[in-house]
């Protein structure tokens, strides 16, 4: 069997990111999970895109079962162990661990998608949260960039008087829009009851 060389393995990877990068996840998975299968010499390289494709996608249980059955020398290995950090705060919706900083091109996607995700869960959950809460659950740190986000889905802003320590502050709050394809807050609320079940069970 012929070895990849260093070469080979950046070319793939650079095909991967791009089929990742047009939301191609299945090829990706496929390629990676057939690697997986036939080559003795699979690279962590190769099962670090198998794991982001699988967070992409916000499949938790396959990205777990990967980090689960990974041979013990790639779990040493950094670029893994950033992307399993991820994973795992994506995962236990920790926010503040999820938005690392200074995250590579790889990395940017999974949060990317994370933060599509989390932007609709919002939508579909919130009538209303603070701005702070609101940069926290999509890390999006920046007001700018905060601002600038729920301005181009269509959602409100408004600022409110609130009673603190200090005396009376004005906060700003945001108030999503459901969108209109949506299904019902009901069954997307079991849904999310029983995928977080099955995760407490498994770990």
């Amino acid at each position: 069997m012929e070895v990849d060389t260093q070469e080979d393995v950046q070319d793939k990877a650079s095909e991967n990111l791009a089929l990742l990068r047009k939301g191609s996840t299945d090829k990706v998975i496929t390629w990676c999970s057939h690697e997986e299968l036939t080559n003795r010499d699979v690279s962590a390289e190769t099962y670090k895109f198998l794991l982001a494709a699988h967070l992409m996608k916000g499949d938790s249980d396959e990205a777990r079962l990967l980090w689960l059955r990974l041979p013990a020398p790639f779990k040493s290995d950094l670029e893994l162990q950033r992307m399993w950090g991820i994973g795992r705060a994506i995962i236990q919706d920790d926010y503040a661990n999820a938005y690392i900083p200074a995250p590579n091109s790889l990395e940017l996607l999974v949060l990317s998608s994370y933060r599509r995700r989390t932007l609709h869960s919002i939508s579909v959950t919130y009538k209303s949260l603070s701005l702070s809460e609101f940069q926290t659950m999509t890390g999006l740190a920046s007001r700018d960039s905060a601002c600038e986000t729920i301005d181009s889905l269509g959602w409100r802003r408004e600022e409110s008087a609130q009673e603190n320590v200090q005396g009376r502050a004005n906060e700003e709050f945001v108030f999503p829009v459901i969108p209109a394809s949506c299904p019902s807050k009901t069954l997307i609320g079991l849904s999310e009851l029983s995928s977080y079940i099955s995760f407490l069970e498994n770990v």
